[in-house]
């Protein structure tokens, strides 16, 4: 049994950092899959963004009263992101709540915004409290160019017309809680169908799939709908993709990028990613950075093109390569039917 996670619970914020620091400078962190026989021939090191604008805090326990704030700050920084990431060529899967994908919407029938999907029960889970009024009751039912944080058509526009192959994945419609508990079948399915149907028409097919608030589930729906690939926390920072029972390939999730709440350094922030690069490309394992483009603003434009500079110098043929999610599930899958295939012809011969 793991008991870090319930001692650092009783650690207080400043005491959790010194821990953390402590950990990384003594190279116990990030942990490492030694046990891992990587059928990669480098290193592997994956982007993915949170793309999610005010839906993500609409019912947050913390930030509700800055929804429209965050909404409108990722707004202001992916341009900023999309120029740095394209400056040093490093794609990025843009795992993106499908309303943003909507110049406008308007009101039901009924009064209601979206009435044609199904709604999910109250719940209460360690981010949110949904516990009165209707699911959408914040839909501002507009257009955005007057209310911008909701909408952002005009953003995905700009993610699909970068010179970098960025890859676009799904984070749910109404960035919901996608648990079983929480989440029955026919509201899986019904969100999935209108991401997949407003991707498609911009030319979009999702694979990758990035669980609101880390909710895994109704791994049966994303099969289904055509998703291959999501990600998840596990036991090792750096480690290997697995497939599920559900044939989806699980990529791990390594480090969330921003800036800390202990007041560490720039440089220290960078030893920590050098830490994680050097292992990664060591291995021949994945590292897999994430983000919410809501980033402070400090850690956007004193610490972000420094990672994607140290990252963009350690991609060469000796080190490590650059993918997307969508990238290393295909590239994975394939490796290990390759590899069954000689277990097999082993067998048989």
């Amino acid at each position: 049994m793991n008991i870090y996670p319930k001692f650092r619970s009783f650690l207080s914020d400043k005491n959790k950092g010194a821990l953390t620091r402590f950990l990384i400078e003594t190279g116990l962190k990030p942990r490492v899959n030694h046990q891992a026989d990587s059928p990669f021939k480098r290193g592997i090191v994956v982007f993915s963004a949170d793309f999610e604008m005010a839906w993500a805090f609409r019912f947050s326990k913390t930030k509700h009263k800055e929804a429209i704030k965050k909404g409108l700050e990722e707004r202001e920084n992916i341009p900023v992101l999309l120029d740095l990431f394209k400056r040093f060529n490093i794609p990025v899967t843009w795992a993106t709540v499908g309303h943003l994908f909507l110049s406008e919407c308007k009101k039901g029938s009924n009064g209601l915004p979206h009435s044609e999907m199904p709604r999910p029960e109250f719940f209460e889970n360690r981010n949110w409290s949904f516990n009165s009024g209707d699911w959408y009751q914040h839909d501002p039912c507009s257009d955005y160019k007057t209310d911008p944080a909701w909408y952002a058509s005009d953003l995905i526009d700009l993610i699909l017309a970068s010179d970098v192959n960025h890859e676009i994945g799904c984070h749910t419609f109404s960035h919901l809680d996608f648990s079983y508990n929480n989440c029955p079948k026919l509201l899986a399915d019904a969100e999935l169908d209108i991401c997949i149907k407003l991707a498609a028409g911009k030319g979009i097919t999702l694979r990758s799939m990035v669980f609101p608030g880390g909710t895994h589930g109704n791994f049966e729906s994303l099969k289904e709908k055509g998703i291959e690939c999501y990600r998840k926390p596990m036991k090792y920072h750096i480690g290997l993709p697995y497939i599920d029972p559900f044939g989806l390939v699980a990529i791990p999730s390594s480090l969330g990028l921003d800036k800390d709440p202990y007041g560490w350094s720039k440089e220290f922030h960078l030893k920590m990613i050098r830490n994680y690069l050097d292992k990664a490309a060591k291995y021949k394992l994945v590292c897999h950075f994430w983000f919410h483009p809501s980033m402070d603003l400090w850690y956007l434009e004193n610490v972000m093109p420094e990672v994607l500079k140290l990252v963009a110098n350690y991609r060469d043929p000796s080190k490590i390569y650059v993918k997307t999610m969508g990238q290393v599930a295909e590239e994975f899958k394939k490796l290990t039917a390759e590899t069954q295939r000689r277990e097999d012809r082993k067998a048989n011969a």
